[in-house]
């Protein structure tokens, strides 16, 4: 019978490959594999459970919530887990007794940290404006939390533009984050501040620690990432781990001067042969991406999607594909070409798949 609906296939093997050949080159500072937000659509603990079990050393986990972290905990990760989103303090006890690590994003959370007892890592803002605390703050907001006793494992950032190859103002960052001065205070605390990007790109920035994020999905933060790498490393290489398929579904034929889909969008300018996908934006695909503007693979074809795509269903336009298509042949919704059709990132392309869409780990 053929299937109803799209499907994604995860190859856990392929995750554990991209995660090893990251670790290799970030040696010898620490691994964080980032797992938030359904580990970029992968499935949160599936690939967690994947990776711990990889017997990479010195892996840790990076989430954004306690939920996610407590989470990985009921799986039975044992690694060292950060959160680096913000926690609300009711969730700052159930994080604590479950060893979740916690990023300290501002200083009114000091005292709250304080008294359940947190392992917490001072997130300092360099210049992406957006969670941390001022950098001209950090330094006596390290001796506040030594006064209180709050133990301070890291002390971190976050790049704003490594992978738009900015290197001048990712030594910035770097700098800022290393004038800060914990050394009497908190001598063991690991400073880390790479991402996918300067992490694969530039030693210099790699420090104790770096959380490589997409890269791990075997996905590339940037062309421009991809082209660096390619160029000074030929031998590194990442592989997607994730496929999104669909099966035909319906097959129509479609006169000249016939309409497909919504608002007319499409008019057949030749008898076209039209085939129905059961995938839409309510299952990740962009509306964006219709018209013609992304095509999707059929065997070692590309058929466009013509029309509008709907809210369940897309229409590609399968004329003169040899070998014919027929009902229940699989085409394959690839993740790059998509995310330009639709004018974004392939970050936001895999963070949005749903969850209703069935994961297959092989």
């Amino acid at each position: 019978m053929t299937e109803a609906s799209s499907w994604l296939e995860i190859d856990r093997a392929t995750l554990v490959a991209n995660a090893r050949a990251l670790a290799r080159k970030a040696a010898p500072a620490a691994f964080c594999a980032v797992v938030k937000s359904e580990a970029y659509g992968h499935g949160l603990v599936p690939v967690a459970q994947a990776l711990a079990g990889a017997g990479i050393d010195g892996l840790w986990f990076g989430v954004f919530t306690a939920d996610e972290g407590l989470a990985l905990r009921t799986a039975r990760i044992e690694q060292p887990i950060l959160v680096v989103g913000p926690v609300a303090e009711a969730q700052l006890a159930p994080a604590a007794s479950a060893r979740l690590q916690l990023g300290l994003l501002d200083e009114s959370m000091v005292e709250p940290f304080a008294r359940h007892h947190v392992v917490a890592h001072l997130k300092v803002d360099t210049g992406t404006s957006r969670f941390g605390v001022p950098r001209d703050r950090a330094d006596a907001i390290l001796e506040r939390c030594k006064a209180l006793g709050l133990e301070i494992a890291g002390i971190y950032s976050h790049l704003a533009s490594a992978e738009d190859i900015d290197l001048p103002f990712v030594m910035q960052q770097v700098e800022a984050l290393g004038r800060i001065h914990s050394t009497a205070t908190f001598p063991q605390a690991k400073r880390h501040i790479a991402a996918s990007a300067a992490a694969m790109m530039w030693p210099q920035t790699r420090l104790d620690m770096v959380r490589c994020g997409i890269a791990l999905y075997g996905a590339w933060p940037s062309s421009q990432v991809e082209a660096v790498l390619a160029g000074d490393d030929p031998s590194f290489v990442l592989r997607p781990a994730l496929r999104w398929l669909a099966p035909i579904v319906q097959l129509r034929d479609v006169h000249a001067g016939e309409s497909v889909g919504y608002s007319r969008a499409f008019v057949a300018s030749r008898d076209s042969s039209i085939a129905v996908l059961p995938v839409g934006y309510a299952d990740g695909l962009p509306r964006a991406a219709g018209g013609g503007r992304m095509h999707v693979r059929l065997g070692a074809s590309h058929a466009p999607i013509v029309g509008r795509v709907c809210m369940n269903a897309c229409m590609l336009d399968v004329t003169g594909i040899e070998p014919a298509v027929a009902l229940g042949d699989v085409a394959q919704i690839e993740i790059e070409p998509l995310a330009k059709a639709a004018g974004t990132i392939n970050y936001e392309i895999l963070a949005r798949l749903p969850h209703h869409l069935d994961r297959r780990y092989t």
